[in-house]
């Protein structure tokens, strides 16, 4: 009985010491960087933009977009999965960007409250909303040759070079302000710049009230 015991000891720290059963490599998973959410005849219409690791060039990676809708936010998830043929990994979320149509007529709850839920997405998350009626515009560059930039990547690190009395509030602030009936929520305002290679511009902060975007 003994053996049988220490036989069963072993076999179970050899399990303990192998690797994860349900590891992925870099090369499998899809590396979201940036979200735009707009909304076009009641559907969600996501603009994802995915750093592209298979283009490494000099220690820089280009990006895919790619579109998908549904009628909810999880529908065109599965969309954009579909297409991919692989589940999308929010895990590397850096912002999320709201086209002004979306966040006027459909409002924050119903992103807010999937991302708040979803166990890869990063509580300090960044909500942003776009100035003009369709945010996934700033994701694509003019040229192709452009598109080294990763433009999700560079409007969070502006975002964080703010004075911190201006922070953008995060998605678990967002979502609490919103679950426990918060008269407003303000959120950074960002609109396109093409000039010199600069995509946007931060441009002040926009009101929302009932979860839905007032006029600035």
């Amino acid at each position: 009985m003994r053996r049988i015991f220490g036989l069963f000891l072993v076999f179970f720290c050899l399990l303990s010491l192998s690797a994860c059963f349900d590891y992925r490599g870099l090369e499998d998973q899809t590396i979201v960087s940036g979200i735009a959410v707009d909304w076009e005849d009641e559907k969600y219409t996501l603009t994802f933009e995915i750093v592209d690791v298979s283009s490494a060039d000099n220690g820089q990676f280009g990006t895919i977009l790619l579109t998908a809708t549904g009628e909810t936010f999880a529908d065109a998830l599965r969309d954009a999965a579909e297409k991919l043929h692989r589940e999308m990994y929010l895990g590397t979320l850096r912002v999320v960007l709201l086209g002004r149509t979306f966040a006027e007529e459909a409002g924050l709850m119903p992103i807010v409250a999937h991302l708040v839920h979803d166990k890869y997405v990063r509580n300090s998350l960044p909500i942003v909303v776009m100035d003009e009626e369709e945010a996934g515009t700033l994701f694509a560059p003019a040229e192709e040759e452009e598109r080294r930039q990763i433009v999700s990547v560079t409007l969070s690190e502006a975002l964080g070079r703010r004075n911190p009395r201006e922070n953008a509030m995060a998605l678990h602030e967002i979502y609490n302000f919103l679950v426990t009936g918060a008269e407003e929520i303000v959120l950074p305002l960002v609109r396109a710049f093409d000039a010199e290679g600069i995509p946007f511009v931060l441009d002040g902060f926009v009101r929302f009230q009932n979860g839905r975007l007032q006029e600035r």
